[in-house]
């Protein structure tokens, strides 16, 4: 914005006087000037009428700028995009009219002002807080000074921001109600802005060093060296997703609808697993217990038929046409007892078709919330995507990357089950409250806090009383935990920031080879930033994959197989105590090990010290996984991490014990399972189908 064009704004600090006199109702001239009332009430009208937003003009009290951002995620329209000044009344006017001012040049020139790294756009989402934050601690310092002086002085002298001195700030801290923390900083890195000393204050203000005044309440900082993300542990991971897959391939295959997923289904059925057949669910008792649903919240018949689609002769009503029976009535067509169970049963179905979708995408909360489940599943090509709105970075990319992620099978099953959730609901989104919406309610999806809610739901059903208790868990968690289990398996950088849609202040542009190097990214040089979104120096999701990596191999308290296990453990004993003896940590040596990125190769089942050639030719150098068997090679060693990889192997011989074409190799696939069984016992993994 020119501001050669904004009169109103260069022309408050010759006005500031008469501006006070006004906001106090006394019609006072300039002295010296007759020309100055008329001159000054045309300006001052001016000023009041600049627009803040679509809703909004300068002169309001409350600033509305929901209309402005008609894409804002749910948990950040309404209040989160309004700005109540009425709510700070031991301020006098003149201190507000100076903050509306500072807060319009910082929405509207952000570069002339640089609060922030980067000042092309400034979103009122991301101003709101920082000037509450401001507000409220002028309030208390304002509130200390009307003590040590009369209301009436107070609110008359032209006492604006410059008023309050270093001594105000110290006593302010020591009582102010609201914990200090980066919000409060961001304000006064605003309001001391050369810009607004230039054109709005009439003296610079007192530079006080926040962080050494005694603050009642401070928010704790972790240093980034120091910070991580909440990650869920890798057997959590394991279990929460085979938990979910199989209840929700289980509820599908009960009501015969199609499977995405055949290795879920596979490995459902092999396992025995069922938790519809004890609850009596089948496609006739779903379609009793969703009429109930629909019948007890008072639904008529045409929308009850929308919801079944098919109505059961037997479902209509012996005396009313146009009409079903009653909730007795429908009751006594099944044996089925549609108690509480049966509920928590229907709810547990959601909250793991919930988490799949969340797990498997990783998308932000805000984004989780406008998946709409009839709609959100489209083809492109030879792949499925999933289909939602991204609320962030809509600048650049957001027409070509935004609002797609890949689908996988288990997603898009989650997706079907999700759609048999919604009718009993009739609630369009994924994520919405679990009552059935009333006729002429409106549906509408869940904020983030209900979103972790159902997320603690799920995972209280499948975890012991003991994990669920040291348990902890965020909405962003699900997200992370992604990244970091795409790091350890090794998947691209890029594919990983197109995944989390991470293309804010590092890539900014899209195509071939522009905007990033896939090299440097596979390299993972810019591995810790991708996985906190381009913005963090912290131990990302990637490097802990790294660090995870090594302790696996390098760990000289684990548990290792193979003919080399042994003299590898004691190997590493010798390492980490000689550094151990230095002073380091082992945590520290582990961390610096993953930086080194030691010359070790993961060949699948297994880690190869290399040089080993191949029996039946020693021209030609080992070829990994696909003849080697960790224990027989005497340079493998089989740890942790390769567990998954064993895991495998014991399920697909498994299952294929049940194939009528498999009869012939009967005995090596038990063999098979033989050793992979023996392999993870060794390891102390379970043995899970």
């Amino acid at each position: 914005m020119n501001l050669a064009l904004m009169p109103e704004i260069t022309e408050y600090k010759m006005w500031r006087t008469e501006v006070h006199a006004l906001l106090l109702g006394a019609q006072q001239s300039r002295a010296g000037s007759r020309s100055a009332p008329f001159e000054m009430l045309s300006w001052y009208s001016a000023l009041m009428a600049l627009p803040v937003s679509k809703r909004s003009v300068v002169g309001d009290q409350i600033w509305d700028f929901n209309d402005d951002y008609p894409n804002a995620p749910r948990n950040v329209k309404g209040a989160k995009l309004r700005l109540n000044f009425e709510s700070y009344p031991v301020l006098n006017q003149s201190a507000i009219l100076e903050v509306k001012l500072a807060m319009y040049c910082w929405l509207k020139m952000p570069s002339a002002l640089r609060v922030l790294a980067s000042p092309k756009n400034i979103k009122a989402n991301t101003a709101i807080p920082c000037i509450k934050a401001g507000l409220s601690f002028l309030s208390t310092m304002s509130d200390r000074a009307r003590q040590l002086m009369t209301d009436e002085y107070f609110e008359v002298g032209n006492h604006g921001l410059a008023y309050f001195d270093a001594g105000m700030y110290r006593e302010a801290a020591s009582v102010h109600p609201h914990a200090f923390g980066p919000n409060i900083k961001k304000f006064f890195n605003l309001v001391r802005s050369p810009f607004l000393l230039e054109h709005i204050f009439d003296a610079p203000l007192p530079y006080v060093e926040l962080e050494s005044l005694s603050w009642a309440k401070v928010i704790k900082n972790v240093d980034e060296s120091e910070r991580t993300y909440r990650i869920l542990p890798n057997d959590v991971f394991e279990k929460a997703s085979r938990e979910a897959s199989f209840a929700v391939v289980d509820f599908l295959s009960t009501l015969g609808e199609p499977i995405d997923d055949l290795t879920a289904l596979a490995r459902q059925t092999a396992n025995g697993y069922s938790m519809a057949k004890p609850q009596g669910l089948s496609r006739y008792n779903f379609d009793i217990y969703l009429a109930l649903r629909l019948r007890r919240k008072g639904y008529d018949f045409e929308s009850m038929s929308a919801a079944l689609g098919y109505v059961r002769p037997e479902f209509h009503s012996d005396r009313l046409t146009d009409s079903f029976k009653s909730v007795s009535r429908l009751s006594y067509l099944t044996e089925t007892q549609f108690d509480d169970d049966f509920r928590r049963y229907i709810n547990f179905i959601s909250y793991s078709a919930c988490y799949l979708v969340a797990q498997y995408t990783g998308m932000r909360p805000s984004e989780l919330a406008e998946i709409l489940v009839e709609s959100c599943i489209s083809q492109d090509g030879d792949y499925w995507l999933l289909v939602s709105n991204v609320s962030k970075h809509r600048q650049g990319l957001s027409k070509l990357f935004d609002d797609k992620w890949i689908a996988i099978p288990i997603v898009r099953d989650a997706i079907r089950a999700a759609c048999f959730i919604a009718q009993i609901k009739q609630n369009p989104y994924l994520f919405s409250n679990v009552d059935t919406v009333a006729p002429m309610g409106q549906a509408a999806a869940m904020t983030s806090n209900g979103i972790a809610y159902q997320f603690s739901a799920f995972f209280e059903e499948i975890l012991t009383d003991e994990e669920f208790e040291s348990f902890e868990f965020s909405p962003y968690t699900l997200r992370h935990t992604l990244a970091y289990q795409m790091a350890r398996a090794e998947l691209g950088l890029p594919f990983i920031s197109h995944q989390l849609k991470h293309f804010g202040d590092l890539i900014g542009g899209a195509g071939q080879n522009k905007s990033f190097s896939a090299v440097t990214l596979g390299y993972g040089a810019i591995a810790a930033i991708l996985s906190k979104g381009g913005r963090s120096k912290g131990k990302a999701p990637s490097q802990l994959a790294e660090e995870d990596y090594i302790r696996s191999f390098c760990d000289p308290d684990g548990n290792y197989a193979g003919p080399n296990a042994e003299s590898h453990k004691s190997r590493m004993r010798k390492v980490f105590n000689g550094y151990m003896a230095s002073g380091y940590t082992k945590e520290q040596i582990i961390a610096q090990m993953a930086k080194k990125r030691l010359a070790i190769i993961n060949v699948g089942q297994g880690f190869c010290y290399g040089n080993q050639r191949e029996q039946h030719d020693e021209s030609l150098p080992c070829i990994g996984s696909l003849r080697c068997n960790p224990n027989r090679c005497k340079n493998a060693v089989v740890t942790k991490a390769h567990a998954p990889k064993w895991r495998e192997i014991y399920v697909q011989n498994s299952l294929a014990l049940n194939s009528p074409s498999s009869a012939q190799i009967e005995e090596e696939l038990r063999a098979a399972m033989e050793e992979a069984k023996g392999v993870l016992e060794h390891l102390g993994e379970e043995i899970e189908l």
